[in-house]
C-alpha cells in the first residue's frame, strides 16, 4: 500500500525547510558557526566566557612553599534573542496564473502550482533570514554586541533591543582608535603596521587568537595605492613576508589579498563589499567602507532559542532548531500562509575576541 505524503504538514514542512542549502554568508560562515549545543530548547540562550592567563610562574628557592594560583573568574549571561519573521501569502487567484519559468501552454493544475511554490516561497524567505543573520555577525564584532529594531509591523518600529558583551560603564575594549589615519600626509607603512600589531596585541595579551585583518573597501584602496604595501603584495621588496596560501569560499564581494606579516604577526587580508538592500532599499555594506577589524575564525558563535507554535486543535507547542516554519489557512478566503521564524543570537566565545577600528582613513 502506497504512503500518502502531505508536504504541507507541518513535520514534512519542517524537513524541507532543514533541506534548503543555506546561502554563503561570510561573517556567519567563517566566525560564527552553529554547534549542536547552540540550539536552545529555551526562551533565553547562554554567554559564557572568561580571559586567558599569560602570567609565568615564578621562580622559587629550593625550600620554598608553592605559591597557590587562583583560578580565573568567568562571566555568564542569558540573553533573550529578538525573532526574525516572515511570511507570504498564497492566494487563488495566484493559482490561475502562469508561474514563473512554468511554460506557455501548461496543463498543470491549482493544486500542483501550489506545491512547487511552497518551495519557492521557502527558499527567498531564508535567504532574507540568511541576510537578517549574516548583518547581526557583522555587528557583533563592528560594535561588541548589537541594537536592533524590533517592528510591531511592516511600518511602525516598537522596541530597540541593546547588547553589549562589555562592561558600559568601563567604555569597549574591542574598540581602537587609529591616529593619524592611514591615508593622512607622511604616513608610511610601517606606520600601518604599527597599529595593526597594536590591535593584535589587545588580543594575543589576553590568549586570544588572531589570524584574520579585514578591510572596508575605502580601507583597501588606500592601502593597495602605498607602493609599500604594494611591494609586499607583490613579493618585490626582496623581504618574503607576503603570501597566497588561503582561499576562500565563494562569497559575492569578498576578495582574499594574501597572508602579510606586521611585525611579527602573520594575518589574512581579506577586503569585504559584501552588501545587502536596507529597509529604503539602498544597497548598503554589512562591513563600515572606512573600518578595519582584527580577529580569528569561530571567534564568535550564533545560537537559537525555541519558537513556540500554537497547533490546529489550540494547544502550544515548543520547537527548537534554527528556523521553524509553519503553514496557516484561511478557507473561506481561499488564502493560504506560510510563515517562517527564528530566534537568532551571535555572541562571542572569549571576551571581546575581535577588535574594530572605525575611520582607518579619511
Amino acid at each position: 500500500m502506497p504512503v500518502t505524503m502531505n508536504i504541507l504538514d507541518s513535520y514534512y514542512l519542517a524537513g524541507i525547510q532543514q533541506g534548503l542549502s543555506p546561502a554563503p554568508t561570510f561573517f556567519r560562515d567563517r566566525y560564527f558557526p552553529t554547534a549542536a549545543s547552540d540550539i536552545f530548547a529555551a526562551d533565553k540562550v547562554l554567554v559564557e566566557y572568561r580571559d586567558g592567563d599569560t602570567q609565568m610562574a615564578p621562580f622559587m628557592v629550593e625550600r620554598a612553599n608553592p605559591i597557590e594560583v587562583a583560578r580565573k573568574p568567568y562571566e555568564i549571561h542569558d540573553y533573550a534573542p529578538v525573532k526574525l519573521a516572515n511570511s507570504r501569502a498564497l492566494r487563488i487567484d495566484d493559482l490561475k496564473k502562469r508561474g514563473f519559468g512554468e511554460a506557455i501552454l501548461t496543463d498543470a493544475t491549482e493544486a500542483e502550482r501550489a506545491t512547487k511554490l511552497i518551495m519557492y516561497d521557502l527558499q527567498d524567505l531564508n535567504r532574507r533570514f540568511d541576510r537578517s543573520e549574516e548583518w547581526l555577525c557583522a555587528q557583533t564584532i563592528i560594535n561588541n554586541g548589537f541594537s536592533v529594531d524590533e517592528m510591531i509591523d511592516k511600518n511602525m518600529k516598537g522596541n530597540t533591543a541593546t547588547v553589549a558583551f562589555y562592561d558600559v560603564n568601563h567604555g569597549n575594549d574591542a574598540a581602537y582608535t587609529i591616529s593619524p589615519k592611514w591615508d593622512a600626509s607622511g604616513v608610511t607603512f610601517a606606520d600601518i603596521a604599527g597599529d595593526i600589531r597594536a590591535m593584535c596585541r589587545m588580543l594575543t595579551e589576553r590568549c586570544l587568537p588572531v589570524a584574520d585583518l579585514i578591510l572596508g573597501v575605502d580601507v583597501a584602496d588606500v592601502l593597495l595605492s602605498n607602493s609599500d604595501f604594494r611591494d609586499v603584495i607583490n613579493k618585490t621588496s626582496g623581504l618574503i613576508v607576503g603570501t597566497v596560501e588561503e582561499t576562500l569560499g565563494a562569497y559575492d564581494g569578498i576578495s582574499y589579498l594574501g597572508t602579510l606579516n606586521f611585525h611579527g604577526y602573520r594575518l589574512n587580508c581579506i577586503v569585504v563589499d559584501e552588501r545587502y538592500k536596507n529597509s529604503s532599499g539602498v544597497a548598503t555594506n554589512y562591513f563600515p567602507a572606512k573600518g578595519v577589524a582584527v580577529t580569528a575564525p569561530n571567534a564568535g558563535h550564533l545560537m537559537y532559542a525555541h519558537i513556540t507554535h500554537i497547533t490546529e486543535g489550540g494547544d502550544f507547542v515548543t520547537i527548537t532548531g534554527k528556523r521553524i516554519p509553519d503553514l496557516f489557512v484561511d478557507r473561506r478566503n481561499k488564502t493560504r500562509e506560510l510563515i517562517l521564524e527564528s530566534r537568532p543570537f551571535a555572541a562571542p566565545q572569549a571576551r571581546s575576541p575581535w577588535i574594530y577600528a572605525a575611520n582607518a582613513v579619511s
